[in-house]
């Protein structure tokens, strides 16, 4: 038995969850039970929050209040989940435009909320709000679903993430230590070899129970250490794929080099965990403990099962900026049958778009290309959506639609940018347009490289 992991499970975690009054470890046990819930339930559980978020919505939110009027609908005009329809998608301009307009009144110290600021993989950042409880209860929800991994809490946890955020203040290096055991990453923003090599020397160092990250981030590490150190063990409990879409061949390698099943992720800032695999792996439940989710054909009809639907996305949980039917950007498709581990909790057989390529600087550095759609998009004002075509070692195309700010002082923001990520050789030139265009099967692709990689 690990006894720190066991030390940090059952003492650290409880104390530091009281002295910090979250009642995640609550939500988490909570869940552990009701994932197991007859599908009935689960949908009765479900309708009931939704008609609590509308009606919330409908009387704290002035967005909600003048879209319902707008339609000539009252909140109790909805009381299925299907009556949702009767709804528009919200996009994300929405959440750009009418930000101020979509929090609750509810919450007037905005101290008190969390502020949720994301680009994704479809290269535009929007912020969303959410409240203390609602962020407790997703909490609770992730760390359960963790553990589908076969990693258990209180192991320690290494990423290979873009833009970490790592508290350095007292509290932080403190709960560092006794929380998330010398959590250590490696930054996709610089995977280079040296930036590889040392974060293997902390893995050896420090041994994680879970190998976390972007998932062709991860697909990068496995195939350097593949080729460059096939003689290091490194054997997590478990490994979790997120932010983009996993391969199978990705799934494969790294499957092989860490020794270690592959567990794939689906989700969003703007509403957290939207959908992961469990330890069977026959498809990606969705978390409809804190949400209800569509998917919708091109006239905004259901889609069958088998058929690729657009993911619309309702918060059940958020008061503090109601999420009704937000339209994430990405396609998924109905499974059509229950997963053999016996939770009646509903099933993708896959999740498709979310891809996006990695570029390679002069330098040698391996940037992952959602990454750098975050770094830019979050960075730089006056942009409504960006694309990164990378056409050679240090020459770049920027295809941008304006937002209602763009100015010389964007392209100022772009060249710094470009210069702090590519280096002072690289060049650039911007592209004006409309939008960003799809590709051929549908999806959208907001960072391209044209250059050869090495491994």
């Amino acid at each position: 038995m690990d006894v720190i992991s066991f030390f940090s499970r059952n003492f650290a975690m409880p104390i530091w969850a009281c002295w910090e009054r979250s009642n995640y470890l609550r939500y988490y046990r909570q869940t552990l039970k009701s994932q197991y819930d007859p599908p009935d339930v689960i949908l009765a559980r479900q309708t009931e929050r939704m008609r609590e978020i509308i009606q919330h919505a409908y009387n704290t939110c002035k967005f909600w209040r003048e879209r319902f009027d707008s339609l000539k609908i009252k909140p109790t005009d909805i009381r299925e989940l299907d009556d949702l329809r009767k709804l528009p998608v919200l996009t994300k301009s929405d959440l750009r435009t009418r930000f101020e307009d979509m929090i609750s009144s509810a919450y007037p110290d905005r101290s008190k909320l969390t502020l949720f600021t994301t680009s994704g993989s479809t290269g535009v950042s929007v912020n969303v709000y959410a409240d203390d409880a609602c962020t407790q209860f997703k909490r609770g929800v992730v760390l359960r679903n963790d553990e589908w991994t076969g990693w258990r809490r209180g192991e320690r946890i290494a990423a290979i993430w873009g833009n970490p955020k790592m508290r350095t203040d007292f509290f932080g290096i403190i709960r560092n230590l006794l929380l998330d055991r010398n959590y250590v990453y490696l930054d996709t923003l610089k995977m280079d070899e040296q930036s590889m090599n040392e974060f293997t020397k902390q893995l050896l160092r420090y041994p994680p129970g879970m190998l976390f990250g972007h998932a062709h981030s991860l697909y990068l590490y496995a195939q350097y250490l593949h080729s460059r150190h096939p003689e290091v063990q490194i054997k997590p409990h478990g490994i979790l794929a997120t932010c983009m879409v996993l391969h199978d061949f990705e799934r494969q390698l790294i499957a092989e080099v860490f020794d270690c099943r592959v567990t794939n992720r689906y989700g969003c800032e703007e509403v957290s965990l939207i959908a992961s695999e469990c330890e069977r792996s026959e498809g990606l439940h969705v978390n409809s403990d804190t949400l209800y989710v569509e998917l919708l054909g091109k006239s905004g009809e259901a889609v069958g099962v088998g058929e690729a639907g657009a993911v619309v996305v309702t918060d059940l949980y958020n008061r503090a900026m109601p999420i009704i039917r937000y339209e994430v950007g990405d396609t998924a498709v109905w499974a059509g049958r229950q997963c053999s581990c016996g939770r009646s909790l509903p099933l993708f057989g896959r999740i498709e778009g979310r891809v996006a390529d990695y570029v390679v600087t002069g330098k040698g550095e391996y940037i992952s290309g959602i990454s750098l759609t975050e770094n830019f998009a979050c960075k730089v004002d006056g942009v409504a959506q960006l694309q990164i075509v990378q056409e050679d070692i240090d020459k770049f195309t920027f295809n941008i639609v304006k937002a209602h700010d763009f100015s010389e002082i964007t392209i100022n923001q772009i060249k710094n940018l470009v210069q702090e990520r590519f280096g002072f050789n690289a060049t650039f030139n911007c592209i004006y347009m409309d939008k960003i265009p799809m590709e051929k099967s549908g999806k959208y692709r907001f960072c391209i490289s044209k250059v050869k990689k090495d491994f």
